[in-house]
C-alpha cells in the first residue's frame, strides 16, 4: 500500500506482556527555498480599487506557491471594511476566511491558503475626487507679445513646465485666458501639450484656467498654475502676476486594497498538539528561537507553523510525529 497509511491501527509491542500501542511514525514535510519567499502584502492580487458597491474579484489572482496564510493591506489610513478570502485548504477542500482591514497597517489572516479563487471585496470609506486647481486671469495687455505661464505638479515630467502663449493688444482677462487654455492643450508641442494633457483635462470658461486631474489621487500641495508677462524681447506688457493658483476640489485617492501572504506555512496534518511538530530546520538548521507551530484536530487549514526569522526564502523542514 503506498503511500503508506499511518492511521491503519499499527500496534507496537510494550515491555509489558500482552500490552500493545499505536505505533507512530515520523513524517518529514520539506518546503523548498524557492517556495518559501518573503512575505508579499500584493503577491495574490496587487491593488484593487474599492468602490461604492462591494466587489468579488475572481481574475488576476496568484496563489501561493505552498499554503500560506493571507495578508491585506490598505492604501490610505481609515479603510475598515472586511475581505473576505475564497480558496482551499492543503487538501483541496473549500475555505474561507474574513480579515478586517485596518488602513494602511498589514492585516494577516489565520488560515493556510492552498490556493485563492476569489476576493470579495468591502465598500469605499473614502468617495474618490480628482483633483481640480484654477488660475484666475487679470490685466489688459499694453504691448502685445509673449506671455508666460508655470505649471507646477509633484512627479510631472519636466516640472514646473514653462508655457509660453501669445496674447494680443487690448487682450483682457477673458481672452488672457483663452490664449493660455489653447497654448495648454496644443498637441503640436513636444513638451508642453503630451505632458499637460497626459496628466490633466483642461477647461475653464471666462478668465478661469482649469487643470482636472485625470484620475483620483492624493492631494497635491504643490499643484499650481502661475500666470505672467513673459521675460526679455517679445514679451507681453500688461498680464497681471498671478503667481498663485486655488486648489478648487481636493483630491482623493481610490481606497485600494491588495492582497498577499503571510509567514505562516500550512503544515498537511490536523494535530492534536503543538509538540508533535518535534524538529523545525529553518534553512537547514534549527532557530536559535524556534518557530511556532499552531495545531488543531479538527481543522486542517488551522495547522500552521511560523518561523520566528522572517527572513525566508530558505529551505524549511518540519518533522512531525504522526
Amino acid at each position: 500500500m503506498y503511500p503508506y497509511n499511518h492511521k491503519m491501527g499499527q500496534r507496537i509491542r510494550s515491555d509489558i506482556p500482552g500490552v500493545a500501542l499505536d505505533r507512530s511514525f515520523l513524517a518529514h514535510y520539506h518546503i523548498d527555498a524557492e517556495d518559501a519567499v518573503e512575505s508579499s502584502s500584493d503577491g495574490v492580487h496587487a491593488a484593487m480599487n474599492l468602490g461604492a458597491e462591494a466587489q468579488a474579484i475572481t481574475t488576476g489572482i496568484t496563489s501561493p506557491a505552498v499554503p500560506r496564510n493571507i495578508r491585506i493591506d490598505g492604501n490610505v489610513p481609515g479603510i475598515t471594511g472586511k475581505v473576505k478570502i475564497t480558496g482551499t485548504n492543503f487538501a483541496g477542500e473549500v475555505i474561507t476566511e474574513e480579515i478586517q482591514a485596518d488602513g494602511t497597517t498589514a492585516k494577516d489572516g489565520a488560515l493556510a491558503f492552498k490556493s485563492v479563487t476569489k476576493i470579495d471585496l468591502p465598500t469605499q470609506n473614502h468617495t474618490p475626487a480628482a483633483q481640480v486647481e484654477t488660475a484666475t486671469a487679470a490685466g489688459t495687455v499694453a504691448t502685445a507679445g509673449r506671455a508666460k505661464c508655470e505649471v507646477t505638479c509633484a512627479g510631472m515630467p519636466g516640472s514646473p513646465l514653462h508655457v509660453p502663449f501669445g496674447v494680443d493688444l487690448n487682450d483682457d482677462a477673458v481672452a488672457i485666458a483663452a490664449a493660455l487654455r489653447a497654448a495648454l492643450v496644443d498637441m503640436e508641442s513636444e513638451l508642453v501639450g503630451p505632458v499637460i494633457t497626459a496628466w490633466f483635462d483642461v477647461s475653464g470658461e471666462g478668465a478661469s484656467v482649469v487643470l482636472t486631474r485625470k484620475t483620483p489621487a492624493t492631494n497635491d500641495d504643490t499643484l499650481n498654475i502661475a500666470i505672467s508677462d513673459g521675460e526679455g524681447e517679445g514679451a507681453s506688457v500688461g498680464v497681471t502676476t498671478a503667481a498663485t493658483s486655488t486648489t478648487t476640489t481636493p483630491g482623493v485617492p481610490y481606497d485600494q486594497i491588495s492582497v498577499g501572504w503571510g509567514d505562516k506555512f500550512g503544515l498537511p496534518y490536523k494535530l492534536y498538539a503543538d509538540e508533535l511538530v518535534i524538529l523545525k530546520l529553518f534553512n537547514k538548521a534549527k532557530e536559535s528561537t524556534e518557530g511556532t507551530v499552531t495545531a488543531d484536530a479538527t481543522y486542517l487549514e488551522k495547522n500552521v507553523y511560523d518561523p520566528n526569522d522572517t527572513s525566508l526564502g530558505v529551505d524549511i523542514d518540519l518533522y512531525i510525529i504522526v
